[in-house]
């Protein structure tokens, strides 16, 4: 079987580590390019973008340089969801490049009916606001919100990505792909069916709903589920029990 190149974009404040146990999880036949974003990482010294054009053209580049031709898959994480979406649309405008077969959205609302986090610019947050915000998906751990360093540098980090989102649900969520959507999520995550089946008018192509258990961080607690699941979807891998939620689209 040809190798099955899969894009991993992480979450708002995140970085390549999260998705360390579900690559580690993945058959061997995927290619996996996890992504990040200026600022973390590997690229904690460059500045972070703060606009969703911005953060897709960035990935947009490092699909290129990574070598991806042809058919590929994304697994965009909360803040890559979006960004997945973004992603796949704009690399559609470009005939003969790669291009996104299916985009796993995880652990994110769709977008057609989300609303920003914030009422005015996140840039101009206080760290309160932000650390309000950031602890309805789980939080910074408390090793870093006791470091004033690590915690002031989270902080920024968050605030920047968050102006991403925003950004997007405010100028781009009524963006569509050809690419199918997999709209994945933890089953105690605080998403509704409604707003999960609605990923749905994010695509000209088929949409379902795969429920995994746990919370927003899902991916990292039951990444072999994950890896599984995924493999399966691509044609990877075996068969699995239906495990989805029963909302699907053709």
């Amino acid at each position: 079987m040809s190798p099955v190149p899969l894009v991993l974009l992480h979450h708002s404040g995140g970085s390549a580590q999260v998705f360390h146990p579900l690559v580690d999880a993945l058959p061997q036949q995927f290619v996996a390019h996890v992504l990040e974003l200026p600022g973390r990482g590997r690229r904690w010294r460059e500045n972070s973008v703060v606009s969703a054009q911005k953060a897709a053209e960035d990935l947009a580049v490092q699909v290129a340089e990574a070598g991806i031709t042809g058919k590929f898959a994304i697994f965009g994480h909360s803040m890559g969801a979006y960004l997945g979406l973004l992603l796949a649309s704009q690399l559609e405008a470009t005939s003969g490049g790669a291009y996104c077969g299916t985009l796993f959205a995880s652990a994110a609302a769709a977008p057609s009916g989300a609303s920003p986090l914030f009422v005015g610019d996140p840039q101009e947050a206080e760290e309160p606001e932000i650390l309000d915000k950031a602890a309805r998906f789980g939080g910074l751990p408390p090793q870093i919100l006791a470091h004033e360093q690590l915690r002031e540098r989270s902080v920024a980090l968050l605030r920047a990505d968050f102006a991403v989102c925003d950004d997007f649900v405010r100028k781009h969520r009524n963006t569509v792909t050809e690419s199918r959507i997999v709209a994945c999520h933890g089953t105690d995550d605080f998403f509704t069916g409604e707003q999960l089946d609605r990923w749905r008018l994010s695509t000209t192509s088929g949409s379902e709903v795969v429920p995994f258990p746990g919370s927003h961080f899902y991916i990292t607690d039951h990444a072999a589920e994950v890896a599984a699941t995924v493999s399966a979807i691509l044609g990877g891998g075996p068969a699995l029990p239906d495990r989805r939620s029963g909302v699907a689209h053709r």
